[in-house]
């Protein structure tokens, strides 16, 4: 059984996934990353997911998210880190994710989107107006979100309280033996 992070961007998957990967000695992979390796392995030739998605666009990205979401379904005890998109990609995300552990980091939408901001206009928000652009997907992922998490950990504040959070929620839920 995989442990796999779900959420918008910024909310820290990423980080929160390494971290977990250290305290319960899994392998970790994130879908970005793999998104990366597909596309070279498709190209030949290396781009950044944020680069890939540029070039290409959203259908074209979407279709590697598709592909890296395949390919995450033969991990066996892992830590995933799944896009913030990789869900909307594929309409049997339901089935690919069945019998994994699927755990919504969950970031206030106000600091979400600071953070998002502090790194540049994400190429899929609207230039023009950014913030509009960040509530409107936010309203439109948020449901998906929840309904597929066995488990919702609010990680707006602090990552050391998200990790003991996490573990002790997969404890009462027997899914770890982690002291």
């Amino acid at each position: 059984m995989n442990i796999i992070l779900i959420g918008f961007k910024g909310c820290g998957k990423t980080l929160i996934g390494k971290m977990l990967t250290a305290k319960l000695k899994r392998e970790f992979y994130d879908t970005d990353s793999i998104i990366e390796s597909i596309y070279t392995e498709e190209t030949k030739s290396y781009l950044s997911f944020r680069e890939i998605y540029k070039k290409h666009g959203s259908e074209y990205f979407g279709n590697l998210e598709k592909k890296a979401l395949e390919r995450v379904g033969g991990f066996e005890n892992s830590i995933i880190s799944l896009g913030g998109g990789t869900l909307f990609s594929d309409k049997d995300v339901d089935r690919k994710i069945k019998g994994h552990v699927v755990i919504y980091l969950h970031v206030e939408p106000e600091i979400l989107y600071e953070r998002i901001i502090k790194n540049g206009i994400p190429a899929f928000f609207d230039s023009s107006n950014p913030r509009q652009s960040f509530d409107k997907l936010y309203a439109e992922r948020l449901p998906l979100y929840k309904r597929l998490a066995d488990i919702v950990i609010d990680n707006s504040r602090d990552t050391e309280g998200t990790i003991n959070r996490i573990l002790q929620e997969l404890k009462n839920k027997n899914l770890i033996n982690h002291r």
